[in-house]
């Protein structure tokens, strides 16, 4: 199972311009336990510029930077790192019922790694040191439709579609391990997924002053393109969700977000609980 916290902030800089300036901060902390096998935590900063160049686009610049750990019980092992870079945001409005938005991250990782060996004689400690780039790229066509494109829906609703493709790429610098071996990777030195997901989310409002919300959603995946799938190949997936969104001023929200993912041979199906802020000044 897994858990996120993260809050997502814009503060303006030059609000009173026709085309806006806003810093962005993003700060996230996540973790991940299978009992007995694998415990991980992945701590993230962004900081940046988001630019409105009218009222329906914006444009995003900035770093971002990632604290991660993991323990392999299974294996009486461990990994630390940190990893570093520039991201991409950008967003247009089509019309009052679509839009579309593209992210971009380059990150460079350095870490250490080590796992311990029961050997015949003894305990065998194998360390290395890893060096990687990470690149992430995902794309979006969004739709909502509220009762003025669909007059039978309940006041306070929407309905959502999204279509999405998500990349990511890793690239392995060559390493030697402790024992002056060179270091071999599970996939190869590149690893490589692309992923299709499409959803539909449905939200309400439960309260009469608008203030709760909740909101339902199913969400599709298919791996199209990657060289991760062996042993396990579990390529599509379902994904449901379920949040309660507390509303408290314009631009300020709390929700609490459950998921479950849901794959097909049940291979990597698990669930998860997330605490999201949203603070815009």
């Amino acid at each position: 199972d897994s858990w996120a916290a993260q809050n997502d902030s814009l503060i303006p800089i030059a609000d009173s311009m026709e085309r806006p300036l806003f810093a962005r901060v993003m700060i996230r902390f996540a973790g991940r336990e299978e009992e007995g096998l694998i415990r991980s935590r992945s701590d993230r900063l962004d900081l940046g510029l988001l630019y409105a160049p009218t009222s329906g686009s914006y444009l995003g610049v900035g770093l971002a930077a990632e604290e991660s750990s993991s323990d392999v019980l299974y294996a009486d092992g461990r990994a630390r790192g940190q990893t570093f870079g520039p991201r991409f945001d950008a967003g247009l409005v089509i019309n009052p019922t679509w839009s579309v938005g593209i992210r971009y991250d380059y990150l460079m990782y350095k870490g250490d790694s080590e796992v311990n060996v029961q050997t015949p004689g003894g305990r065998l400690n194998i360390a290395r040191d890893s060096e990687y780039t990470r690149q992430y790229m995902q794309a979006g066509l969004m739709a909502r439709i509220t009762s003025v494109q669909l007059p039978w829906l309940p006041e306070g609703s929407a309905l959502r579609w999204s279509n999405g493709l998500q990349m990511i790429q890793n690239h392995y610098e060559p390493a030697v391990n402790s024992l002056g071996q060179v270091a071999t990777e599970p996939f190869g030195r590149t690893e490589h997924l692309s992923l299709l997901r499409t959803g539909l989310n449905y939200s309400q409002n439960i309260s009469q002053d608008g203030l709760w919300s909740m909101f339902a959603e199913v969400a599709f995946d298919y791996e199209i393109d990657t060289n991760m799938a062996f042993p396990i190949d579990d390529r599509a997936g379902r994904v449901y969700s379920a949040a309660l969104v507390r509303q408290l001023a314009r631009g300020k929200r709390v929700q609490l977000l459950v998921d479950r993912f849901q794959h097909n041979n049940d291979d990597r199906s698990r669930n998860s609980v997330t605490l999201i802020g949203v603070i815009d000044f």
